[in-house]
């Protein structure tokens, strides 16, 4: 999220954002990808959106369906991309590094159903804003179609048939970065690697 700007890699769409102060979020931008992209032709897509902001965003990819996309995604990326797995528990507040290719990712694993609530109860604290457009209300239309069924492990978010979620999850992915502990040290880690290494300058005095 340097300069203020986030994407995340969710199919089919990629969202950008900036934050207003230390706790209001803003959604400014959400933009849908074209569906049945995967792999290479899927981070190419989110690339283009990465451009509109000058390479300067943190790339939140949901890699629960795909364990390829890790690799493609940190080829592209770099250290921009964190690693998000979206399952039946877990808080989000733990990263494991796992070894993606020659190199290595911070992957955390979250519940669906935290993470929809996170979410749910930003929005109902009026800490979160969303541009008003067709997407911004198909994310909203999405989460209020989900099916709410509660069982003895808790309470479980579903789709109904021939329906899917994917701009209501990937919002749900941006403010759980936004209010995560780890986020500074996500872009601190970022701009390092970004940072252009300078050459050491020697003079002759230093060998007199």
């Amino acid at each position: 999220m340097t300069s203020g700007a986030a994407a995340t890699g969710r199919p089919p769409w990629s969202a950008a954002t900036v934050r207003f102060g230390p706790r209001l979020l803003g959604i400014l931008e959400l933009e849908e990808l074209p569906q049945g992209l995967f792999g290479s032709a899927r981070a190419s897509a989110l690339a283009a959106v990465d451009r509109r902001h000058n390479h300067d965003a943190l790339i939140v990819a949901d890699l629960s369906n795909d364990a390829t996309y890790a690799e493609v995604m940190l080829e592209t990326f770099g250290a921009r991309v964190i690693g998000l797995q979206i399952s039946r528990a877990g808080d989000g507040m733990t990263a494991e590094r796992r070894r993606v290719g020659a190199a290595s990712m911070l992957i955390y694993t979250i519940g669906r159903s935290q993470l929809l609530e996170l979410f749910h109860t930003e929005l109902q604290s009026g800490l979160v804003r969303m541009v008003d457009d067709a997407n911004s209300r198909r994310a909203y239309e999405q989460l209020m179609n989900l099916e709410t069924e509660i069982r003895e492990s808790g309470i479980v978010h579903k789709c109904l048939p021939g329906q899917h979620d994917d701009l209501g999850i990937s919002c749900a992915m941006l403010a759980w970065a936004a209010r995560h502990p780890h986020l500074s040290s996500w872009i601190g880690s970022s701009l390092a690697r970004r940072r252009p290494h300078r050459r050491q300058q020697f003079s002759w005095r230093s060998f007199t």
